[in-house]
């Protein structure tokens, strides 16, 4: 077979499975570059690693999204400038950015009913802090993963299977995208069930409302960005007993338990209250036919 021949293969088997192609090319994509600092010996963490797992593993689900869309054909300006719009109304904005702190500060009130590491006496809110952080999250620390899960997988699946059970079929996927880290050598590889549970059923419950901000906001995954990287700076806001939780500066994943559990729990209780205002169709209907290649069914997945 010629090269020319194998190129036209791949992208037809791409263009009748564009899904598919996607979660592989994701998946393989940020897993081998997350890979590389373990083959090369970077044992200990530092720049060169963090640039590799923390920005490009990340970037993996975008990059993916953009391969397939360009390998069916279809401009990858066009379906970027779709989905990355930033005039939409305030309120998304709001929407985005205030309900994690309300989580995380919710999972603190009642860590600490619990009796969870929670040291009130520690808290400040710094707002050139807090700024700094959603910033960094968004572009740097997760957030740019959005593109990928959101702004191409989202409107793709939800034309077929409705807005709120694409966005547990992505909260899965997402979930499962993370595995490495909880495999041996991973940062979370110590974790004990009950916080490796809470992460993936907090995973799901977060996916329905990104996807109820990225819908509600006319199909802007930069709103889904900015929620994303909000809620990764929200979680280090919460005033930890720091004695009880890293004693001797070594972390105790199990002291984490009635931290996590609740953060999950109350995540999900956010995104069924939104289910009973909007519906399980999370506005699907301000997206559809806007973002580049969603405007019409197609055969495969």
């Amino acid at each position: 077979m010629s090269p020319n021949s194998s190129e036209w293969y791949l992208g037809r088997l791409i263009r009748r499975r564009r899904l598919t192609s996607f979660f592989v090319l994701a998946f393989g994509l940020s897993w081998g570059v997350g890979a590389v600092p373990g083959l090369v010996g970077m044992t200990q963490p530092s720049w060169p690693s963090w640039f590799l797992e923390g920005f490009l593993g990340a970037l993996a689900p975008s990059v993916a999204a953009a391969i397939v869309v360009a390998a069916s054909g279809e401009s990858v300006r066009e379906w970027f400038a779709s989905v990355a719009t930033v005039r939409v109304h305030p309120k998304w904005y709001a929407a985005a950015i205030g309900v994690p702190f309300v989580v995380v500060y919710a999972t603190g009130v009642v860590s600490w009913a619990l009796g969870g590491p929670i040291d009130w006496s520690a808290f400040e809110l710094s707002p050139t802090t807090v700024v700094f952080s959603i910033v960094v999250g968004t572009f740097l620390g997760g957030g740019q993963e959005e593109f990928g899960w959101r702004g191409f997988a989202q409107p793709e699946l939800q034309e077929r299977y409705g807005a709120f059970r694409a966005a547990l079929v992505i909260g899965v996927f997402w979930g499962l995208w993370h595995l490495p880290q909880f495999l041996p050598g991973g940062f979370r590889a110590d974790w004990p069930p009950a916080l490796v549970a809470s992460y993936f059923v907090g995973i799901v419950g977060f996916s329905v409302l990104l996807a109820w901000v990225f819908n509600g906001s006319g199909g802007s995954a930069w709103l889904a960005m900015l929620m994303h990287g909000a809620d990764n700076a929200t979680q280090g806001r919460i005033p930890i007993d720091l004695a009880t939780v890293a004693p001797e500066g070594v972390l105790l994943p199990e002291t984490l338990v009635t931290i996590n559990v609740p953060h999950a729990v109350l995540t999900w209780l956010v995104a069924l209250a939104v289910l009973g205002v909007v519906g399980t169709s999370l506005y699907r209907d301000r997206v559809h036919g806007r973002v580049a290649g969603v405007s019409a069914p197609r055969g495969g997945d």
